[in-house]
Parts: C-alpha cells; sequence; structure tokens
C-alpha cells in the first residue's frame, strides 16, 4: 500500500513561521504611545491657553480703541452750536441764575480723580494699583448738528411755547433719517436738555431747559416746544437788545438747537440694573470670581446731565469693559505779551506721574471757588487704559511704571493674600495676579473753542 505526502499551503506555511509581539513589547508600546499621547495634551494646552490670553488681550485692546473713539468723537463736539463757557460768553443773552446744569454749561469740565470721588470703593481695584482716574463732562449740540427754523415763541400762561416749522429743511432732514432708524424729534428734543435759541434780528442767545415736545400729525402738522419755568426767558423790554416779547408771541421766528451734557467717568456696572447685570457678568460663575478677574471690575461709561446736574438713568451706556484708568491733559491759550500782536500763546500741559494742578483748575467747574476758565482750552489730551478679564502675568522688581505715570500691568487684588498692592509679588506656585493693560493716547483738538478770545 502507498502512501501519499502532503504539502502545506505555502500561505499557510509562511504564517505559521511568523513571530507575534510579546506582552512586554506591548507594555513598552503602550506606554510610549501613553507618552506622546501626554506630550501632544500639554502642548494643545499650551496652545489654548496662548490662545485664550491673546485673545483677552486682543479684546482689552479693541476695547480701548471703541472708548477712546467714542470719547474722541463727543470732545470734537464740545461748545458745538453752544457755549465754551455760558458764564463769560459774550454771546448769551442774561446768564442764568439757575438750574444748576444750566449755570455749568462748557465745552469741558474736568475733575481730578473725579472717577473715584465720584464712585468712591467701586474703584477698589484701581486704588489698589496707584490708579485714581478723572471724569470728565463735555457740552455741546451732541445729538444732533441741525439748526431748526422756529415760527414762534408764544407765552401761554406763564410757560413759553417754541413752535417749530415742519416744513422746514431740518425738520425734513430728521424725519428721513428717522424712517431710516435715526433720531426722531421727540428722541432729539428729549426732557431735561437745553435749547439754544437765537431770536432773527438779534445778535445773542437765549437758553431754556426743555420740557416736553408734542408733535401733532404725520407727517407734522405743528411742532411745539414746551419750555420749563425755570430759568424762563429773558423779556425784551426798554433797552434790552435781546429776550422775548412779554406776555405775547415774539414772532420774528429764528433757529433753536438742542445742547446736552454728557459725563465720562470709570465705575462698576455690577448690580446697577437688569440692563447691565448680564452685560457685566461672570463669563464662569461657577469658578471664583476672583480668579476669572469679573469681581471687582469697571468700565468706561457714558451718561447725559439734566438740568439740575443729576445724571438720567436711561442714558447710562457702557463704553468700553474693564477701564481701569482715565486721565487727562490740556493745551491752553494765553495772551501774548508783545503789543499790538494778538495771536495767543498756546501752552501744553500733559499728563505726567503727579497731577498738575493746573489742568484741573482751567478746566475746573464754572462755579468751583476759582471758577474755571474752559474757553481757553484748545486740545485735551486723553490716556485711556484697560486690562484683560483674566490675570495671566507675574510681575517682580522692579515694578514697571511709565514716566507719565501709566501702569504696565493690573494686580488683581484679592487672588493672593500677600499681594493686593501694585508691585507685590505672588509666592512661587501662586496662580497669576497680574492681568495686561492696554493704554491708548489721544491729543484732540476743540475746533468749537479755537478762536475764543475771551
Amino acid at each position: 500500500m502507498t502512501t501519499s505526502r502532503r504539502t502545506p499551503h505555502p500561505a499557510r506555511a509562511r504564517a505559521s513561521g511568523q513571530r507575534g509581539f510579546t506582552l512586554v513589547e506591548l507594555l513598552v508600546a503602550m506606554a510610549a504611545g501613553l507618552v506622546v499621547s501626554l506630550a501632544a495634551f500639554l502642548l494643545s494646552k499650551n496652545a489654548t491657553r496662548f490662545f485664550q490670553n491673546e485673545a483677552r488681550a486682543s479684546a482689552s485692546h479693541l476695547a480701548a480703541t471703541i472708548g477712546m473713539n467714542r470719547l474722541t468723537a463727543d470732545l470734537q463736539r464740545a461748545a458745538y452750536l453752544s457755549s465754551p463757557n455760558i458764564l463769560q460768553d459774550p454771546e448769551v443773552c442774561q446768564v442764568p441764575a439757575s438750574p444748576d446744569g444750566l449755570k455749568r454749561l462748557a465745552g469741558i469740565s474736568i475733575l481730578g480723580q473725579g472717577s473715584e470721588l465720584l464712585h468712591g470703593t467701586e474703584l477698589s481695584q484701581s486704588d489698589a494699583n496707584g490708579l485714581h482716574p478723572d471724569s470728565i463732562i463735555i457740552g455741546g449740540s451732541l445729538n444732533s448738528t441741525e439748526l431748526f427754523e422756529f415760527r414762534k415763541i408764544s407765552d401761554e400762561s406763564g410757560d413759553w411755547i417754541v413752535e417749530l416749522n415742519p416744513s422746514s429743511t431740518a425738520v425734513q432732514r430728521t424725519l428721513e433719517r428717522a424712517r431710516g432708524g435715526g433720531q426722531s424729534l421727540t428722541q432729539i428734543f428729549a426732557p431735561h436738555r437745553f435749547l439754544r435759541i437765537m431770536v432773527r434780528g438779534q445778535e445773542k442767545f437765549l437758553y431754556g431747559v426743555i420740557d416736553q415736545v408734542n408733535v401733532v400729525g404725520d407727517p407734522p402738522i405743528t411742532i411745539s416746544i414746551l419750555l420749563k419755568a425755570d430759568p424762563g426767558l429773558p423779556a425784551l423790554v426798554g433797552l434790552a437788545d435781546c429776550g422775548v416779547t412779554p406776555g405775547g408771541s415774539t414772532g420774528d421766528g429764528g433757529w433753536v438747537n438742542v445742547v446736552s451734557r454728557v459725563r465720562y467717568d470709570i465705575r462698576s456696572l455690577a448690580g446697577k440694573g437688569t440692563a447691565y447685570d448680564a452685560l457685566v457678568a461672570p463669563v464662569t460663575p461657577s469658578l471664583t470670581s476672583d480668579l476669572t478677574g469679573d469681581n471687582g471690575r469697571t468700565e468706561l461709561v457714558r451718561v447725559e446731565l439734566d438740568e439740575n446736574d443729576a445724571e438720567l438713568p436711561d442714558t447710562l451706556e457702557l463704553i468700553a469693559e474693564y477701564a481701569v484708568d482715565l486721565k487727562f491733559g490740556i493745551s491752553i491759550a494765553t495772551a501774548g505779551t508783545v503789543p499790538g500782536v494778538t495771536n495767543p500763546q498756546i501752552t501744553r500741559y500733559p499728563i505726567m506721574a503727579t497731577d498738575n494742578a493746573l489742568v484741573y483748575s482751567t478746566a475746573a467747574a464754572l462755579d468751583a471757588g476759582p471758577p474755571g476758565t474752559p474757553q481757553r482750552v484748545r486740545a485735551v489730551q486723553v490716556r485711556l487704559s484697560t486690562r484683560t478679564r483674566a490675570p495671566d502675568r507675574d510681575v517682580g522688581l522692579p515694578v514697571p511704571v511709565g514716566p507719565d505715570g501709566r501702569r504696565l500691568r493690573f494686580l488683581i487684588p484679592g487672588i493672593v493674600a500677600s499681594a493686593n498692592t501694585y508691585g507685590n509679588t505672588a509666592p512661587s506656585g501662586s496662580p497669576p495676579v497680574y492681568a495686561r493693560m492696554r493704554t491708548l493716547y489721544a491729543d484732540i483738538a476743540l475746533p468749537n473753542q479755537a478762536y475764543v478770545q475771551w
């Protein structure tokens, strides 16, 4: 009997001859893979942290830019269709005895360390960093560039009513802008603002306070502006060269425009109402607000003042988030010393590490002691600083401070017990306690005060 020898399949023979991985090799490979994965994770974590830090720095720079642009726009309108100093203005018909806001009407008024004086403990973070922000009040036609023609001013039961011409080009332009989303007549002639009046044929201006405006019809048939009893309007009697006809109607017509006063300062908006709570709420409420930098934050705000110098709550605006400092310098004009030469000399008083008293005495309120002479100011220097939301820097000695007192980092107190004042260094291993700052400067000319000679 014969038997046949079976030959194994070639592929099976090769497979049976291959060597597999041992357990040790698998463990080594897994450990190496774990190390590579951990390294990749750390790299991505650092990259993510770097991206977040730079994003916060960019947001801080953007906030400073937006705030500076808004402040610049208002400063360039200072004293526009208004008075640089109502108490000394030779073009004012009669200096009002009241209300306080009208008596203080000027192109600008700067209060040294005003933000801190007005809002006290709300600026505890800035105070811990040696920063004492100023505040500024700007007056002018900030809500409209129009001169509105009026038909007459009538006295009805002791109330003066200014009747606008609804067919005038200024009214028609305003109506068209309102249809496109711009301000309406009722929004422009809002209560508590001032009305500057120029009666046709007279060379001086009258000032009143708007009580309300009535617009009848669409399109309007009549537009009536009711003025408040205080301060009233001066009477055109006797040898007076300006005023309105008492007990009757001033029917010669003329032009009017709206004047308002706004304040810029730095304050906290936390707890100031539901309209602002959502804007300043912590980004991550579950984390300690000290560590995220949300606790104690402050903002640059803009608010309109009424005729009694009180704030109008509905006009409060957040202009720049995480703002921490606001400082001003000025350039003023003084009379030349050369006989027969009327060109004034311009002297610049810039922002310095120690506040210059001449800045604040010149641009002081008109009822300060002594009163300011803001009409002499020809330009305003502004320094606005914002910080990043969260701390991401440590600062050692020497503490970086600019020659004009500018801080280059912002310490957020409350993170580390031993680091609550600018210049303190957190112990090794502690979380960062300094946030980066972005500071912008601008020299802003006041074109509406360029040729004031009084």
